[in-house]
């Protein structure tokens, strides 16, 4: 499946949390949503990324969220455990070499412009401690972030690494 637009329906799907339980997005509707899919948890600009999240989470308790990586079921476990995490983390089935749940929604590989963020982003990591765990994902994998509205439709689609800054403007 192409790049999903502002517009197009939300694909539906159901998918195993490590933390929650079974997800399906139909259970969403009616609500507005941020999708979120990453890399995995070994990798310091996810882990970077990820508490930037919590952080927002914090600020604004209202967000329905969903957040899918390709971690190993237990490595997720053992990253969120004691973070509050109040949302579902899904690790995403691997069939094959790919992930049919980030094709679903379009998510590819990186680009060359996201290989110079990348490097920006890991160097704030590691300047934030962040270091390298297990490799369990696709090494080139490009995170993207989509805003659901109420009625299953994507409001915003951003095809790329995290940006807090950005996500203000989800949904607006």
């Amino acid at each position: 499946m192409g790049k999903l637009r502002q517009g197009d329906a939300a694909p539906d799907f159901t998918a195993e949390s490590v933390n929650m339980g079974t997800v399906n997005l139909r259970d969403y509707h009616g609500a507005r949503v941020l999708i979120i899919f990453s890399r995995y948890f070994g990798c310091p600009v996810c882990q970077f990324e990820f508490d930037e999240l919590l952080q927002y989470k914090k600020a604004h308790p209202e967000l329905r969220l969903i957040y899918v990586n390709q971690s190993l079921p237990a490595s997720a476990r053992a990253y969120i455990e004691g973070r509050g995490v109040d949302f579902p983390v899904v690790t995403a089935e691997k069939k094959g070499d790919a992930y049919p749940l980030y094709a679903l929604y379009g998510v590819g590989g990186f680009g060359p412009r996201s290989a110079i963020e990348v490097f920006l982003k890991g160097r704030m990591a590691r300047a934030a401690g962040k270091s390298h765990g297990p490799y369990e994902g696709i090494e080139t994998q490009c995170p993207a972030q989509f805003h659901i509205d109420a009625e299953g439709k994507i409001s915003s689609a951003h095809y790329g690494l995290f940006d807090l800054n950005k996500l203000n403007d989800l949904g607006k």
